[in-house]
């Protein structure tokens, strides 16, 4: 059987399906994290996946299948359940429960809005923020954060809609909690599209992507970077901080196949943004495109997926220093261990890189899933583990 990639299922649309869970039969004692990952199957149907690994082996936990293609997991620890949020443009917020994988329930956005992927919880897990697009907005404020308030328990658990606010731009993607706990910061891609032209980039010529710090409890924009005028179609799309309140940024270049433009940056409040750059060999290698980005336990070193190129990237953010790339099929997403780094690929590949020694060990029996792995790897829980 040809196997596509995640570019060519895409092509196929998203097929709706009546959610249904398989929780599966596992060994209770392992203690090892919970990761959460969406995926696709070669039949295109879209599905929840959690797992653990011990000793090198990939255990599942439960498998959901999910109404349309999801993106990213926010985890609410406090509450116990997560929430998958579809891709862009999809519609839905799909609640289940972390200690069963059990469905809690699926919410729908406005008729005028679609997500973009990302969400996240305050700290006390009391709210909700994502961002969405307001389509029929023309204007250079046409993103949106959007505040949910958690209510209820149990199967009565769900999310209320509370107000919004501008993000900031256009095109808003991956929002992260600063360490403040008060401070989001949002990505701008600055890419403008509609439903009714699919993914079509209409503002090309146009883009202004950004940086943007945002009160979230008044939606005041605290704080605002731009790229450089030669990369303003490099679409700031995913973020990370680590405890110190640095932040690190991945791109994706959307202009002259020929540029070689940043796809890596690093920002600390009050500064400009510094660009990180590769090698030019390997720097063009990298295909212009950056599908997730982490920092390690350390808070130093990052992981900068390249899916397109086909390279897992890790950068020394203190000198701003390319320091390791490795070869690796369609990788995507990535999470930091106490090790390193998991992440796993849109082959079906789960493997985790030792930043010491370098060594990368693949985990047993992920390909017998058959599971395409989507952008993103989230850890649900930690375990025992060290």
């Amino acid at each position: 059987m040809h196997t596509l990639n995640r570019r060519q299922l895409l092509a196929l649309g998203a097929v709706l399906l009546t959610p249904a869970v398989r929780v599966l039969a596992i060994d209770n004692s392992n203690t090892s994290p919970l990761y959460v990952s969406a995926a696709t199957t070669n039949e295109n149907t879209y599905f929840l996946m959690g797992f653990r690994h011990d000793g090198g082996r990939m255990q599942p936990v439960f498998k959901l299948q999910l109404p349309e293609r999801g993106h990213h997991i926010a985890i609410n620890a406090q509450r116990g359940f997560l929430v998958s949020v579809a891709r862009r443009p999809g519609t839905s917020l799909v609640l289940v429960d972390l200690a069963t994988g059990q469905l809690i329930r699926e919410l729908q956005v406005p008729a005028d809005r679609h997500l973009y992927g990302h969400g996240v919880f305050s700290n006390d897990g009391s709210l909700f923020y994502t961002t969405e697009n307001a389509f029929d907005d023309t204007t250079e404020s046409s993103g949106r954060l959007v505040v949910w308030a958690v209510q209820g328990a149990g199967s009565e658990l769900t999310l209320q809609r509370l107000q919004e606010f501008p993000s900031g731009g256009i095109g808003p993607h991956e929002l992260i909690l600063m360490p403040d706990g008060n401070t989001l910061a949002i990505a701008n891609g600055g890419i403008r599209t509609h439903p009714s032209h699919d993914r079509d980039i209409l503002n090309l010529d146009s883009m202004r992507p950004s940086l943007a710090y945002v009160d979230r409890h008044s939606g005041k924009l605290l704080e605002q970077r731009f790229l450089p005028e030669q990369f303003h179609q490099s679409s700031i799309r995913h973020l990370d901080v680590n405890t110190d309140g640095a932040v690190v940024l991945g791109m994706q270049f959307e202009g002259d196949a020929f540029t070689n433009a940043p796809l890596v940056a690093t920002h600390a409040r009050g500064q400009q943004l510094q660009l990180l750059m590769a090698p030019e060999e390997i720097q063009s290698q990298l295909k212009q495109y950056v599908g997730a980005i982490r920092f390690d336990t350390s808070g130093r070193y990052a992981a900068a997926s390249c899916p397109r190129g086909n390279q897992l990237t890790i950068w020394d953010t203190h000198t701003g220093t390319l320091l390791k790339v490795v070869r690796a099929r369609d990788n995507c997403g990535v999470q930091a261990t106490d090790k390193g780094f998991v992440f796993s690929s849109g082959v079906g590949k789960l493997a985790e890189l030792d930043l010491a020694t370098g060594e990368i060990s693949e985990f047993e029996g992920a390909e017998k899933l058959a599971l395409l792995w989507d952008n993103h790897l989230v850890v649900a829980d930690t375990g025992n583990s060290a």
